[in-house]
C-alpha cells in the first residue's frame, strides 16, 4: 500500500490506492498500517501548512483503534473494543522490551517484587492516558515506576492508598493543599480542588507533599471514567498572596505528574486570580509546561451565579462546588460534607 501524507485547509488526509480518509472531519480516526501495527499521526487539527506537516510525529497504536468525537474539553477518547484493548496490550509488551535498561529498571523491579500490581488493568490506565499510543504508554509506565520507587521507596511495592499512608506523611496530607471532591462531575471526571492559601504559616516537606498529591491522584484513578476522560483541577485563588505561591512545591508536583502518572489533565479552572497572578503567569507556564498551560481557564470577576452557569457547561454543578465558590460542599475534619443551604449564604454572594 502506497502512503501519501498531505495537509491543506487544516485537514490531514491519508491516501491509499483505493481510499482517502479524512482524519479530523470524521467521527472515527483512521490509521494506516506499518510493520504489522498502525501508526497514528501526532498532529493538531489546526495544522495548515507544509511546515506543520514536517513536524508530524508517528506513534504506534493498534490497527483496531478508533476514537469518539471531541468532547466539551476538545479531547477525544478511544472506543475500547475488546480487539483494540487486547491488541494494544500485546503491542505494549513489545514496546516495553524495546526500552533502555535504565529506563525500564523500576518496572523490572516491580515485576519481581510486586507482580500482582502489574495487572492488565494497571497497564490499561497508561494506554488510556496516552490515548492508546502504545509507545508513549510504555515510556510513561516505565517512568512511573522509576518515580514511584524514588518517592515511596519500599512502600512503592505495596498498593498506594490514603488508608495505607505512612504516619510521617499524615501531617502533609492534613494540610489539604490538594483535595479530591466526592464522586465525579457530569462528564465522568474526578475534580481536584487546590487552595494555596492553606500553606500560610505551615511547615512541610516537599517530598511528602508530593507523596500526598500522588495518593490523592491514585484515589481519583480508581474511577474508570476518570482514567478514560481525565481529571479537572479547580484552583481557588481569591485572597491569595505572593507568599502563598510555593513555586518549588508546584514544580515538584508538576514534574512528578507530567509524563509520569497516568493522568490526563482535561482542564485547570482558576478562580478569582489576584493581580499578582498576571505577573506570575509566565512562571506558572514554565512550571506546568506548554500543554497544561493551554488547558488553563481563568475566571476573574465573575459573580457566583455567572460562574456557576459557566461551570455547568462543563458538567460541574453548584452542588459539588466548595462553599468558597458558592457551592454546597464544606471541608470539615479532613472530609467533604454537604452543608445546609442557609449556612452556605456566605459563599454565594
Amino acid at each position: 500500500m502506497r502512503i501519501l501524507l498531505s495537509t491543506f485547509s487544516r485537514t490531514l488526509t491519508v491516501r491509499t490506492t483505493t481510499t482517502t480518509y479524512n482524519l479530523f472531519n470524521t467521527k472515527e480516526i483512521a490509521y494506516y498500517t506499518m510493520n504489522g501495527a498502525s501508526v497514528a499521526p501526532d498532529v493538531s487539527p489546526m495544522a495548515s501548512s507544509s511546515d506543520d506537516a514536517e513536524k508530524i510525529k508517528h506513534h504506534i497504536c493498534s490497527r483496531f483503534l478508533k476514537k469518539k468525537p471531541p468532547d466539551i474539553y476538545g479531547q477525544r477518547h478511544a472506543i475500547e473494543s475488546s480487539k483494540c484493548v487486547g491488541d494494544s496490550l500485546r503491542l505494549l509488551e513489545r514496546e516495553i522490551l524495546k526500552l533502555p535498561d535504565d529506563l525500564r529498571a523500576g518496572l523490572d523491579q516491580a515485576a519481581i517484587f510486586c507482580p500482582e500490581l502489574i495487572t492488565k488493568e494497571h497497564k490499561i490506565m497508561f494506554l488510556r492516558c496516552e490515548q492508546f499510543n502504545v509507545d508513549l504508554a510504555a515510556i510513561r509506565l516505565a517512568k512511573y515506576w522509576n518515580t514511584r520507587i524514588e518517592l515511596f521507596r519500599g512502600a512503592a511495592f505495596r498498593p498506594l492508598s490514603i488508608e495505607r499512608m505512612s504516619d510521617e506523611d499524615k501531617k502533609e496530607m492534613s494540610i489539604a493543599f490538594v483535595r479530591l471532591l466526592p464522586d465525579t462531575d457530569g462528564t465522568g471526571r474526578c475534580n481536584i480542588y487546590v487552595d494555596p492559601r492553606v500553606l500560610e504559616g505551615k511547615e512541610y516537606d516537599n517530598e511528602r507533599m508530593v507523596r500526598a498529591a500522588w495518593l490523592i491522584l491514585h484515589e481519583a484513578l480508581e474511577t474508570e471514567s476518570t482514567q478514560q476522560k481525565g481529571i479537572v483541577f479547580l484552583v481557588f485563588l481569591e485572597g491569595a498572596l505572593l507568599r502563598h505561591f510555593d513555586r518549588t512545591l508546584v514544580k515538584h508536583i508538576a514534574n512528578s505528574i507530567r509524563g509520569i502518572l497516568p493522568v490526563r489533565v482535561s482542564a485547570i479552572h482558576m478562580f478569582y486570580a489576584p493581580y499578582l497572578f498576571e505577573v506570575l503567569f509566565d512562571v506558572v507556564s514554565l512550571l506546568l509546561g506548554e500543554r497544561l498551560t493551554k488547558r488553563i481557564k481563568v475566571y476573574s470577576d465573575d459573580k457566583k451565579t455567572e460562574l456557576h452557569d459557566k461551570l455547568i457547561d462543563f458538567g460541574i454543578f453548584p452542588s459539588r462546588l466548595p462553599t468558597d465558590l458558592g457551592g454546597g460542599l464544606e471541608f470539615v475534619d479532613g472530609k467533604w460534607k454537604n452543608c445546609d443551604p442557609k449556612d452556605c449564604i456566605k459563599g454565594s454572594a
